[in-house]
């Protein structure tokens, strides 16, 4: 079983250019529809003038009542972060990450396992309004040694 650490970390605003949906846990793992936007982001990385970087981020923001359950749907923003919300591209959403404090645990192996960080995460710090990935390499998740950061709000 693996061992997950908690590390407290600042960060700054974010800004994101992407894509959003609005769907369920169960949903999106039947139809895979995140993975498919995630590579439709990439395939399109370019069309994005203002990229930062190559890495990616999932926002999950889950309902204000704080009752979810996988059937529950929920927004789902695949996005890369950038430097000024200039030139987006029509078929593209922009958000914000404000800035805050939040933990940070790290995945460790495919993405495909990551069901296993979130159980830890569940356990551990309860309910919460949002969770974040970094996904730095879209290309190696389903690798043993990939590495996903997953940023919780800190209460």
């Amino acid at each position: 079983m693996p061992t997950h650490q908690a590390e407290l970390i600042e960060k700054d605003e974010v800004k994101l250019v992407g894509f959003s949906i609005r769907e369920s846990l169960n949903h999106v793992i039947d139809s895979r529809i995140v993975g498919k936007l995630r590579e439709n982001l990439a395939e399109r990385k370019d069309d994005i003038k203002h990229r930062k970087e190559a890495g990616v981020y999932l926002i999950q923001i889950y309902p204000c009542d704080g009752h979810w359950t996988p059937d529950i749907p929920y927004q789902h923003v695949v996005a890369f972060e950038v430097d000024t919300f200039e030139d987006i591209p029509a078929d593209m959403i922009t958000y914000t990450l404000p800035p805050g404090r939040f933990i940070k645990v790290v995945h460790q192996g495919a993405e495909s396992e990551i069901g296993n960080t979130y159980d830890y995460i569940n356990h551990t710090f309860g309910e919460r309004p949002i969770d974040i990935e970094y996904w730095n390499d879209i290309y190696s998740l389903d690798h043993k040694d990939s590495q996903i950061d997953i940023l919780i709000p800190a209460k």
